[in-house]
C-alpha cells in the first residue's frame, strides 16, 4: 500500500513541475484583468490613484539615487 502512495505523490509532483509554469504564464494576465475590472467598478480613476500613491511614495523613496549612494555608502 506505501508503495501506491509513493508512487501517487511522485506523479503528483511531477504534474506540479510541469504545469507550474502554464498556471505563472497565464496567471499575469489573469491578474492584471482582475485588477482592471476592480478599477472599472469603482468607475473612478482618481479613487484607483489614490489606492496606489502610498505604495508609489515608498518605490521612490526606497530606490531613489540618494537613497541606494546611502546604501552603498553603508557596506
Amino acid at each position: 500500500m506505501s508503495n501506491s502512495r509513493i508512487c501517487t505523490a511522485s506523479a503528483l509532483a511531477v504534474c506540479v513541475i510541469h504545469l507550474s509554469p502554464i498556471i505563472v504564464i497565464f496567471l499575469i494576465p489573469l491578474t492584471i484583468g482582475i485588477g482592471f475590472d476592480i478599477f472599472e467598478l469603482f468607475g473612478e480613476v482618481p479613487f484607483a490613484l489614490a489606492l496606489c500613491t502610498p505604495l508609489a511614495f515608498v518605490l521612490l523613496r526606497r530606490f531613489s539615487p540618494r537613497a541606494l549612494a546611502h546604501q552603498l555608502a553603508a557596506q
